[in-house]
């Protein structure tokens, strides 16, 4: 067991759980589903820094968050046939693998001078690991691929808020440490040849970008601002916030390599290079209530991301007549909006249901050159270019059967419609060049649910929860090559799944 794994075993105890780094959670929302912008908690001064000023004296918070995926099937088939429609050959990737996440949080929140302060440190762990084959037309079984994806990231979060007048403000200065490392592998089953971190083909059937993951080896330092104000105008309950950052200290390496046959070297490239990007982003949540019993919350959320990659070195071996370089860059884009209803029906109970807009929008662009006497270029600028429409659906309750005990229950359901475009461009100097294009067009959807419960004792809380779900991504298309001074020579049938389903869960807990 790796130490990072072990640390926070141990301290499962004392820390804090929370879906992403910009994000905050508490068992109380955990055992809901989730349900920030639809249901108040403690924990929203995590997202809006301003309502720590609302809280009083010392709180020491802590908690864990456990999440197993299963992925039963990730698969990439692509089809070719002549213009005439004539099939000449096909690739099926058949993968499956799981993932592990471990995240969590420790910190506490104390008054300081007129206003309060917060001091927070965070982790958030992956491993993923996935196995397949790979079948090429008649021959099954044709190579096997293993992948791994693995992430390590490290912040330390600082929070103040102050009353001012009527409202309150605040901010947050967070500084991170991230570790990303994809690793792909593949390997001929009749011992032929092996790659390591193919980004595209050398010396196989197909010269596409290999599927499921870029490879990467990156770390790299990051600086994050918020700032923020909460407050009301007029019955209006309202909470604003604006974020940023900048990477800086990036490092990123990239090793290729063939075997031919496997256990002897044929050629080898070592690059390494920086990593570059910024994002921005906010969230608007007003409250608007029509009665003491009744409120109609309604959120705004919008983030921005932008990630480069790139890298260069000399090839060896059969690769010493070039210079081998790489740029990828990774754009990502959602928008969240919507709203719904908190009643509480009785002293104690309460329920919350709330529909939801997500707009996500994302694109990797990644070329590879190989340069010297013979010139070779692999340009994929949409690799994919993806969008999708989201609907969901959120519900969520809870239960006090005492001042001591409490009960809580969430679950969400969602449904998209993704558009996903694939371009990719060879050439070399000889000069010869061909450009693929595919579109696919299909579903994404997904079913989750959550149960937890709280335990007051007379100087601490504590919050447990279970979840788990299930969902799905199905695209299918088709598209073309197209080769300069010959025209339309072949054509693509494309399809992609992944079905997977998770479980986990996870405690918070505070002291007083």
């Amino acid at each position: 067991m790796k130490k990072t794994h072990l640390f926070f075993l141990i301290l499962t105890f004392l820390i804090f759980s929370f879906s992403n780094l910009s994000y905050g959670w508490q068992g109380r929302m955990g055992g809901m589903g989730d349900p920030y912008g639809l249901v108040q908690d403690e924990s929203d001064f995590l997202i809006h820094p301003a309502k720590i000023a609302n809280g009083k004296g010392i709180n020491f918070y802590g908690g864990y968050r456990f999440n197993y995926t299963d992925v039963t099937d990730w698969n990439y088939n692509l089809v070719q046939f002549t213009p005439a429609g004539i099939l000449t050959n096909f690739y099926n990737y058949n993968t499956s693998g799981d993932e592990y996440r471990h995240d969590g949080l420790l910190g506490a929140a104390f008054p300081l001078g007129p206003g309060r302060m917060g001091l927070f440190f965070e982790y958030a762990g992956k491993r993923g690991d996935y196995d397949g084959h790979e079948d090429v037309l008649g021959i099954s079984n044709f190579a096997r691929h293993d992948l791994t994806s693995d992430l390590d990231n490290f912040a330390l979060r600082l929070l103040y808020g102050i009353p001012m007048g009527g409202f309150k403000l605040g901010g947050e200065f967070q500084l991170a440490y991230r570790k990303e490392e994809n690793e792909n592998w593949h390997q001929y089953t009749d011992l032929s040849q092996s790659h390591l971190n193919k980004l595209f083909g050398f010396n196989s059937p197909n010269r596409e970008v290999m599927p499921f993951q870029l490879p990467y080896d990156s770390r790299y330092w990051e600086a994050l601002f918020k700032g923020s104000l909460d407050g009301k105008v007029g019955p209006l309950d309202l909470e604003f916030t604006l974020r940023g950052g900048f990477i800086f200290g990036g490092d990123n390496s990239l090793l290729m390599e063939r075997q031919i046959p496997v256990g002897t070297i044929n050629a080898r490239a070592d690059m390494g290079g920086d990593v570059t990007g910024w994002r921005i982003g906010g969230d608007l949540w007003l409250r608007y209530p029509l009665a003491n019993d009744l409120a109609l919350p309604f959120l705004v959320r919008v983030d921005y991301q932008q990630k480069t990659r790139d890298g260069d070195g000399p090839g060896t071996l059969s690769w010493s007549p070039w210079n081998e370089n790489y740029k990828s860059e990774e754009k990502n884009l959602r928008l969240t909006v919507g709203g719904g209803v908190d009643k509480k029906l009785n002293k104690g109970t309460k329920i919350a249901a709330g529909i939801y807009y997500n707009y996500l929008q994302w694109e990797n662009n990644i070329k590879l050159a190989a340069l010297g006497l013979f010139n070779e270029t692999f340009d994929s600028s949409d690799c994919p270019a993806a969008i999708e429409h989201q609907v969901m659906l959120r519900l969520a309750g809870e239960h006090e059967f005492s001042p001591m005990v409490a009960l809580r229950m969430g679950l969400n359901f969602f449904y998209g419609w993704v558009s996903e475009d694939f371009t990719f461009t060879y050439s070399n100097s000889l000069p010869f060049q061909y450009n693929d294009d595919i579109s696919l067009n299909g579903s994404h959807w997904g079913i989750g649910a959550s149960i937890g419960g709280t335990v007051k004792f007379q100087r601490f809380t504590i919050e447990p929860f279970i979840n788990g779900g299930w969902q799905k991504l199905n695209l299918k298309g088709d598209g073309e090559r197209n080769t300069i001074g010959v025209g339309i020579n072949n054509l693509w049938e494309m399809d992609k799944l992944r079905k997977e389903w998770f479980i986990g869960g996870g405690f918070s807990i505070k002291f007083n």
